[in-house]
């Protein structure tokens, strides 16, 4: 391999060492350093016992009886005694790089851009999270280890085999070199295909999460091709594995064949000069033992070199997600001229998700301190788009949004963001208990100040009447509760939020007759006393707002009172009628 292609390949290596913080790393290089030169001198001293037995049988001198203990005392005193001190410091400073590379995920995904998270598949980010961590852990606690402990013993093995042959050890180098060539060779192919099946385990990820998540519709339906497609992804990483599993038979051949045919060689070269008198006996018996030992430390170099590309295209994977472009601290721009006698208002917005398709056109509106305001339209009309723009998931392309009374930009985004309490169509709930989903809204509220939001959201009374009340698990997204216990669950979360600023996203559209009748009285207790800003399909859950906003094709069409509009027989009138 060229000197470039070397260098290259070890700056891939130590590339994973950025994840560690500098105190960590050096634990963990002096914890590992310690640990392999003790194996190290702990493997070699066996070729030295095996020369001083065979020396003691041809000149029957018990003092190297003696010797042999001695050497084997010590190496099994550094084994047993330093090296577990060692190996713990250096697996303790990886758990804990594990744990930072994973919280620095979690806070990273919390801190990407609405668009991102909206293009990328919930399983591929899971993936990325469980399977390529775990894969950099693996190298972290072993695969680096490995390679360390056999460079070492190799280097330490043909320095023992310079002091009692340097001809021979000449010989053993050259056969380290040639099966080094050949492990980095296969190992550059192999990295390409653990790339490759690692995007195969994030789709089937993907495919399977969907598989779990709609498997009600999949056994309704029959749906078969969910399945053939995971099935086709399942073959392909079948295949790669397969591919995988053969360059790595092919580069174990190999070195086998370099390294058993040089063994052999010196056995018959060592019996040559012994039978000569140019070598003892003992010299021949201590060099076949590190003869052996080099042999399998260079075959366990190319395997866990080739394990290591695992990690490598884990790790790429991993900062992929790292490099992703995070929201911004504040969103829009301080514009102190920028005022509003409202407490939430639209200046001739215009926003696109694509730069070839608008979904807002010169949008203007305004909802009064204390008013509720109902934004109606059809499907794509743009009705939860401004949803998101007044939520801060996106910024606007031109125009601006005020907030009571200021622009966007004099708030940071968790300013914006606190002001506000959303609850959205469908309601989610974490997974836990019913207390801690209601504290969501205020992590610092007690356990009084639960039970009272639960009273006010109309919550209270069918908590009570479960077995373990609030200490209830809900389940994944809350799937133990019905869908009206849920929603009156999430408006209570956000009566504790206490927030001047209510969006409701069609909160009651979902529901049967009796949860719409509790949810409904749970949200007038909510809105009282707040600035509501409702989005509605059904138009009769909007006639009583003290202002409807018609949008059609991402334009305001009609703004007015519900008994203006119908007055007016224009487009609301067609959507009422």
């Amino acid at each position: 391999m060229k000197t470039g292609g070397w260098i290259s390949y070890v700056k891939e290596l130590g590339s994973l060492m950025r994840y560690m913080n500098p105190r960590r790393k050096k634990q963990y290089f002096l914890g590992m350093g310690v640990a392999a030169v003790n194996q190290t001198l702990f493997l070699i001293s066996f070729s030295l016992v095996v020369q001083s037995l065979v020396n003691y049988a041809e000149s029957r001198d018990t003092s190297l009886i003696y010797q042999a203990f001695y050497i084997l005392a010590g190496a099994l005193l550094l084994e047993n005694i330093i090296s577990p001190a060692f190996t713990y410091l250096y697996q303790r400073s990886v758990e804990y790089t594990i744990l930072d590379i994973r919280e620095r995920l979690y806070y990273k995904i919390c801190r990407l851009r609405a668009k991102y998270l909206e293009q990328t598949h919930h399983g591929d980010l899971l993936s990325r999270v469980n399977n390529d961590v775990n894969a950099l852990e693996l190298t972290y606690s072993s695969i680096y280890f490995m390679m360390l402990l056999q460079i070492v013993f190799s280097i330490g093995s043909i320095v023992a085999m310079f002091i009692l042959h340097w001809q021979f050890a000449a010989v053993s180098l050259a056969t380290l070199l040639i099966s080094l060539a050949v492990s980095i060779r296969f190992a550059r192919q192999i990295r390409v295909l653990y790339g490759n099946s690692l995007q195969l385990l994030g789709k089937m990820t993907e495919k399977f999460m969907d598989f779990i998540g709609g498997i009600q519709l999949v056994k309704l339906f029959h749906i078969r091709p969910i399945y053939a497609q995971y099935r086709s992804l399942n073959e392909q990483a079948t295949r790669i594995a397969e591919q995988t599993a053969h360059k790595n038979g092919m580069q174990t051949a190999i070195n086998h064949f370099v390294s058993y045919v040089t063994f052999c060689g010196i056995i018959v070269i060592g019996s040559l000069l012994y039978a000569y008198g140019l070598i003892g006996m003992g010299s021949v018996a201590a060099f076949a033992v590190l003869q052996i030992n080099l042999t399998h430390a260079i075959m366990t170099f190319g395997t866990v070199l080739s394990l290591a590309q695992n990690s490598l295209a884990g790790a790429q994977r991993i900062q992929e997600i790292l490099n992703e472009e995070e929201e911004p601290v504040r969103i829009g721009t301080w514009d102190s001229k920028q005022v509003s006698e409202a407490m939430v208002e639209f200046r001739n917005v215009e926003f696109s998700y694509q730069s070839d398709k608008k979904v807002l056109c010169e949008l203007s509106m305004k909802v009064l301190p204390g008013q509720v305001a109902a934004i109606v339209g059809a499907s794509g009309s743009g009705k939860s788009t401004l949803i998101k723009l007044l939520l801060g998931f996106y910024p606007v392309d031109r125009g601006e949004i005020l907030l009571q009374g200021k622009s966007f930009g004099h708030y940071t985004l968790e300013e914006i963001r606190g002001q506000i309490a959303y609850v959205p169509q469908d309601a989610f709930l974490f997974s836990g208990t019913i207390e801690d989903n209601i504290r969501y809204g205020n992590p610092e509220a007690s356990a009084e100040e639960v039970r009272e939001a639960a009273g006010a959201a109309y919550a209270d009374a069918f908590i009570q009447e479960l077995p373990e009340k609030y200490q209830t698990q809900v389940g994944e997204r809350g799937a133990s509760l019905s869908g009206g216990q849920r929603q009156r669950i999430a408006i209570a979360r956000a009566i504790l939020k206490n927030a001047p600023i209510l969006l409701l996203d069609e909160a009651t559209s979902a529901l049967d007759n009796e949860s719409e009748y509790w949810v409904q009285k749970a949200l007038n207790e909510l809105m009282r006393g707040r600035t509501t800003i409702l989005i509605a399909h059904r138009l009769s859950t909007v006639e009583k707002a003290d202002s409807i906003t018609v949008m059609s094709q991402g334009s305001i069409v009609e703004q007015g009172t519900h008994q203006d509009l119908l007055a007016r027989g224009g487009y609301y009138a067609q959507l009422y009628g």
